[in-house]
């Protein structure tokens, strides 16, 4: 049931250019009928899918919704080799190295396309089973809550991993649990989704007895072997078990300070595709989700949730970023020919002009320098996409007296946090700065590496530019750079 005092909420989001009351209304009685598990750890990319948006009206929808108490959001890493994902509620500045208990794998700290985005309703709009983990039956919502929502239904592993629970039960608050239970052969792992707690009972048929730290000992009067296990929010003591085959009994202990569930599934590891490379796509099959560069390049993002601030110390590594650089040719004659006051207003609608455009791409307005503009945007299409409407909208604006030269680069670079704003160093804004200043009035210069990512080349040529490639000495940077001159064709 939603709560009354939605539609209090939801004025806010009525108020918004760009929001339509007809998508409001459709989110609205989303909220309402959605069954709980569609409103736990929601893409906005999804729910633009099946809902007529694109996916920035359903971003920028969202994150409104979240800023007026409607939903909540969560940073989590993506593991590269089983999905599952792992919190980061301290937000940006918690993301940092990650470890994964399930494949036993360290996840380096980075900022990429593995990390996702995702929203859930608030408990103030309406209560979901999902808000009170402790109290979830785990045969059902255990994979989704220590797996990733994106996974796409035919990922094989976690649909094994889900058929073959053999125990599914909760540890109380500081309290103990003791199961007895047939073990078979192979791998069985404990999964406490909850605090991404992992443990894996070794099943073998030519065990001896306890080995050295396995948590093994014989002491049952009935000779069923015992496996004691403490649970802490993250790890355990110990992490793999050794024991034999058939009936054995296990001791399950809660450091955490609350209860605790967990499941006992038998693992296939032959089922489970190795871990992705840093840098190279996941290895499993899964539905489009919104990824933490996209969000932060977010117009809306930046202006709603500066508080969501970087790690204090040294910032925070983003594989890959779009920058672009503009600066507004002509200006200073301007104010000589049209006066202070109309100049400026010129000018000022210039840089309206230049954030609504970045903020359609699904970029930002990163900072103002004098009359030039730093933007960034998640890749270089959608960058391309907004250099090409900026260069055509400010001649239009200028009656073919301003001109815009732009320069576009992408690559990796340091986000850090300055006067409670996101700015960017590192070799990539160097290098976009410097392109932008060999750009002419009207031309648009980028970069080879980005010219030649999918999609760019069909834009520029929809928009009607002429493609100049070349290489040149870019000062500061060493080696030659290949680049791309774009100038719009003679109508």
């Amino acid at each position: 049931m939603l709560a009354a005092e939605l539609d209090l909420r939801l004025d806010s989001l009525r108020a918004q250019e760009g929001i339509s009351g007809a998508l409001i209304e459709a989110f609205k009685t989303f909220l309402g009928e959605a069954p709980d598990e569609a409103l736990f750890r929601m893409s906005p990319l999804r729910w633009a899918a099946s809902h007529g948006a694109t996916e920035q009206q359903a971003i920028d929808l969202f994150l409104h919704a979240a800023h007026a108490g409607i939903l909540d959001f969560a940073w989590g890493i993506l593991c590269p080799g089983c999905l599952a994902f792992l919190n980061t509620p301290g937000a940006l500045r918690a993301i940092a190295k990650k470890r994964c208990n399930f494949c036993h794998i360290d996840i380096a700290q980075s900022f990429d396309d593995r990390v996702e985005v995702a929203f859930t309703v608030s408990s103030a709009v309406r209560q979901i089973r999902f808000h009170n983990p402790e109290s979830l039956d785990l045969r059902q919502d255990a994979l989704r809550l220590y797996f990733s929502s994106s996974l796409s239904p035919e990922s094989r592993p976690h649909r094994a991993l889900g058929e073959g629970i053999l125990h599914a039960d909760s540890v109380p608050q500081g309290g103990v649990r003791t199961l007895t239970l047939e073990l078979p052969r192979g791998e069985t792992v404990l999964l406490a989704p909850a605090n991404h707690s992992a443990v894996y009972f070794i099943g073998r048929r030519s065990y001896t007895g306890p080995g050295p730290d396995t948590g093994t000992d014989t002491g049952t009067d009935t000779g069923i072997p015992t496996a004691s296990v403490e649970l802490f929010d993250g790890w355990s003591i110990p992490a793999i078990v050794e024991l034999p085959v058939g009936p054995v009994t296990i001791e399950l202990h809660n450091r955490t300070p609350r209860p605790l569930g967990y499941i006992l599934t038998p693992t296939r590891s032959s089922l489970w595709p190795a871990p992705a490379p840093p840098g190279e796509p996941l290895n499993h099959p899964f539905r489009s989700y919104l990824t933490g560069p996209r969000l932060v390049v977010s117009q809306t993002f930046r202006e709603l949730f500066r508080a969501e601030s970087l790690p204090a110390e040294g910032g925070l590594e983003f594989k890959g970023t779009t920058l672009l650089f503009t600066d507004l040719k002509g200006s200073t004659a301007l104010y000589e020919r049209l006066g202070d006051l109309r100049a400026y207003e010129l000018v000022r609608q210039h840089f309206a002009v230049l954030r609504s455009i970045a903020a359609a791409a699904g970029g930002s307005i990163v900072k103002t320098i004098g009359d030039a503009v730093m933007a960034s945007f998640a890749d270089p299409l959608a960058a391309m996409h907004a250099v090409t409407r900026m260069h055509q909208a400010i001649e239009q604006l200028g009656e073919g007296e301003l001109h815009l030269k732009i320069g576009v680069h992408s690559g990796s670079c340091i986000a850090v946090e300055l006067n409670e704003r996101l700015d960017y160093f590192g070799r990539t804004v160097n290098i976009a700065a410097r392109v932008q200043g060999i750009a002419g009035p009207g031309e648009i210069v980028c970069t080879q590496a980005v010219y030649e990512k999918s999609g760019v080349r069909e834009v520029v040529e929809a928009a009607g530019f002429s493609v100049e490639a070349s290489s040149v000495a870019l000062r500061g940077i060493s080696g030659d750079t290949a680049i791309v001159r774009l100038r719009r064709r003679p109508a």
